[in-house]
């Protein structure tokens, strides 16, 4: 559950805290500072569900739209890392089975 309270200066700052990780940020309206924590509280709750093809799945702006990076990091998932064990995995596997060449037809 997000705490939202309102500055001396008419914004809003929501807080969030779940699972050890603090999330805050300051808004405008009430409304903004309400949706932004919701959407955070969702992310702690759904990113350890995630397998690794979903998170290898995942764009930039999804992974923005969802945290940040940092948020990945605070809950135990290092996307760098699983990316690049990926890569080397397909390139070890592209090493091991290379695609032939077509031949050539023209030079005999």
């Amino acid at each position: 559950m997000a705490y939202l309270r309102t500055l001396a200066n008419g914004h809003f700052r929501a807080d969030v805290r779940m699972k050890g990780i603090v999330k805050n940020k300051t808004f405008s309206s009430q409304l903004l500072a309400q949706a932004w924590a919701d959407q955070i509280e969702h992310s702690i709750k759904t990113i350890p569900n995630l397998d690794q093809a979903q998170l290898l799945a995942l764009s930039e702006a999804e992974i923005d739209g969802m945290g940040g990076e940092e948020l990945f990091k605070q809950l135990g998932f290092d996307l760098f890392a699983i990316r690049c064990r990926w890569l080397s995995k397909s390139a070890y596997i592209r090493m091991r089975n290379p695609i032939a060449p077509p031949k050539n037809t023209f030079l005999k």
